[in-house]
């Protein structure tokens, strides 16, 4: 960790960065730089043992590859009392964001640690929005008792967005308000340092893609994505580039039933999205980085899809909900959108309004005595 962690106030955080996807590992990553930005130095912590399989833990796939590169990483804290000596030494310990509170995904196998139940009495504890999912599945009974005990001596809480807002007021008496995801809130450089850093650059011959990021794939997104990139590159002669979800790529791959890129590191998925022409999505963050980097794109997903809520929510915040394409309406109708271009002068301004809000949140919480 070096000297330089005892120069100024430390915060611990408690990320999913080793996660095996593109939004945990960039979510993670920005969580880090716009708390750093605030005057903190900062530290990540280790994948817990119990969580998942050890091959999220190796230091050299897609996640650990690039979080080791950029950010501070512990060694890993095996006990409750290791986890408290490390917070001991902090100033601050944030938990978020992501599905962190996921009961399903992370609370039934690291209990109360992600609700920081090993920090102690003094230390200042915060949670920027980190997410029980697109659906709540526990805690319950003697375990939501305990969470709501242990919510409440946090100084600080808020959520990326209604749903989980919502959550926090109706099952734990907590009322919080919205902040945008850390990637809005950390600088923009510091995506476009790590993407010059992209392998990719010195094989690829193109200077501009066509970016597709579809990591539920099925017939009909493929239909729209075939016909986009027949719109698309006969007027700037952008080659496509496809991803998909690099936890299920066999599945992801079929299921889309087209040529995709296979296991690129989370620096090349930056270059591609910042130098493309056009951005297909069906991810939520596919959106968020279309949005950072003012590129045209389109949302498709179905209607009955739990993971187009949010996305639903904050493009019509935006006043961009015509970008949004469900899977079972008449595509050709929709074809549109791969000419129209976004009015990005109007949308930066409510965007950069949210950002200032979120940044002063973090900066206002983690000033205080």
């Amino acid at each position: 960790m070096g000297d330089k962690l005892n120069k100024k106030p430390l915060a611990v955080l408690e990320t999913l960065w080793f996660g095996l996807d593109y939004g945990s590992i960039l979510t993670a990553f920005a969580l880090d730089k716009a708390v750093q930005e605030t005057g903190y130095d900062t530290v990540l912590t280790e994948k817990p043992d119990e969580l998942w399989t050890e091959h999220y833990a190796e230091p050299d796939n897609i996640a650990g590859s690039f979080i080791r590169k950029y950010c501070n990483v512990t060694d890993k804290c095996h006990t409750a009392e290791e986890l408290s000596a490390l917070a001991k030494k902090a100033d601050a310990v944030i938990v978020g964001s992501d599905v962190i509170w996921n009961y399903d995904i992370c609370t039934k196998s690291v209990k109360y640690r992600y609700f920081l139940d090993y920090v102690p009495d003094g230390k200042k504890k915060l949670g920027y929005a980190p997410s029980f999912g697109l659906e709540y599945t526990g805690p319950s009974g003697e375990e939501l008792i305990g969470a709501a005990r242990l919510l409440r001596q946090f100084d600080g809480i808020s959520a990326g967005d209604h749903e989980n807002s919502e959550i926090l007021k109706d099952r734990f008496g907590m009322k919080c308000g919205i902040v945008l995801d850390p990637v809005f809130v950390c600088d923009k450089s510091e995506f476009e340092k790590a993407a010059k850093n992209a392998p990719c650059i010195e094989s690829e011959k193109s200077s501009s893609f066509i970016f597709n990021y579809i990591k539920r794939g099925n017939s009909r997104k493929r239909e729209f994505l075939l016909r986009g990139g027949e719109i698309l590159t006969p007027n700037n002669f952008s080659p496509v580039r496809s991803f998909i979800n690099i936890n299920m790529f066999p599945e992801s791959k079929e299921m889309l039933g087209t040529d995709v890129a296979w296991h690129i590191t989370a620096e090349d998925w930056l270059y591609y999205l910042i130098h493309s022409e056009f951005v297909l999505t069906d991810d939520i963050y596919g959106v968020y980085f279309a949005l950072i980097f003012n590129k045209p794109f389109v949302y498709i997903d179905s209607l009955s899809s739990k993971a187009a809520v949010p996305v639903c929510e904050f493009l019509s915040a935006l006043g961009l909900e015509d970008r949004i394409v469900y899977t079972e309406e008449d595509l050709r109708k929709k074809e549109y959108l791969f000419r129209m271009p976004i009015r990005y002068n109007k949308v930066n301004k409510l965007l950069d309004n949210l950002k200032e809000q979120s940044r002063e949140w973090l900066m206002t919480h983690l000033s205080k005595e």
